[in-house]
């Protein structure tokens, strides 16, 4: 369609905006397309001239915005909606900095109230549990350097994924790991994980690269065919242990990380060193573990206390 096509150059260049000015992640920049795309689409006519031009700020206006939302709120979760609302309002203050638009016409725009999920968490014995579960076969071995990983450092299952070999550090017992936005950041390992990274890089990364001896280059954890590993594979594998473990709970690599700023701060870690270790850029992202940390010290001290 001829409109769509005209739509792109705008599209284009408000990409380029979110990644080089807002740094956002490549998953935050197709998101938010599709979103304006969708938005787009909705506004069109059923047939539209040939020689119709396209006009990016023509349905930019509160009333229609407000019928878009009213029309698709049905249709999505509350976190999606909230999703599509931010990339409207990110677009149209683009436009606005860019002077195309007068006004901010998504100011007057309500998103969904999000209730805030407390996130699963596993205790220390169903972590052992969970280690315990896995081999001692290659495979094996490197999944458990995974997933030891995972929960040492608490990072993303994405920034595990993106590791190279030159990222590790055992000497400094450190890795250096690329979030959101490619923001770096160095985590810290402990003793236990450094031995198993060790053992995997030392003795079994080649078997799954044919004898291939690894270099800085190499990703650090990888397959069977010697190719990166996907976070979906890496998702499949937690759920796999965690089956095997006997965990009668939903586990994602979300959930270690998840485990990993709860156990920290149980242990009693300063809130800021948590929001660091996590690459959390606001404090108020880090402080759902704290609600998280209480709920379980108010369950245990139930349990526990001879008056409770």
């Amino acid at each position: 369609m001829i409109v769509k096509t005209k739509a792109q150059p705008w599209l284009d260049r408000f990409a380029g905006y979110l990644e080089i000015e807002r740094n956002c992640s490549s998953h935050t920049v197709r998101a938010y397309l599709n979103d304006l795309r969708q938005l787009i689409e909705s506004q069109l006519p059923p047939e539209p001239p040939v020689d119709q031009t396209f006009q990016v700020t023509g349905f930019l206006k509160a009333e229609s915005l407000k019928d878009y939302m009213r029309s698709i709120q049905n249709k999505y979760s509350r976190p999606t909606l909230a999703r599509k609302i931010s990339a409207i309002r990110t677009f149209c203050r683009y436009l606005k900095r860019e002077q195309l638009l007068p006004d901010d016409p998504s100011k007057l725009v309500r998103g969904p109230k999000l209730s805030r999920r407390l996130p699963a968490c596993l205790d220390r014995e169903e972590i052992t549990r969970l280690f315990m579960a896995v081999g001692s076969e290659t495979l094996g071995i490197r999944d458990r350097a995974i997933l030891e990983t995972l929960y040492a450092t608490g990072m993303r299952v994405s920034e595990l994924c993106g590791l190279k070999v030159k990222d590790y550090n055992p000497t400094a017992m450190e890795m250096r790991a690329f979030g959101k936005g490619s923001r770096e950041r160095v985590v810290l390992l402990n003793e236990s994980t450094r031995s198993w990274v060790h053992n995997y890089l030392e003795n079994h990364w080649s078997k799954l690269a044919s004898g291939r001896q690894p270099c800085p280059e190499d990703h650090l954890f990888i397959s069977r065919e010697s190719t990166p590993l996907s976070t979906r594979s890496v998702h499949r594998l937690v759920l796999k242990y965690a089956l095997a473990a006997g965990i009668d709970k939903t586990i994602t690599p979300h959930t270690l990380r998840h485990t990993f700023a709860t156990h920290m701060l149980e242990g009693g870690a300063d809130l800021r060193i948590v929001q660091d270790l996590l690459g959390h850029s606001s404090i108020s992202t880090t402080q759902i573990y704290t609600h998280v940390s209480l709920d379980r010290i108010k369950k245990i001290y139930t349990a526990t206390h001879p008056r409770a």
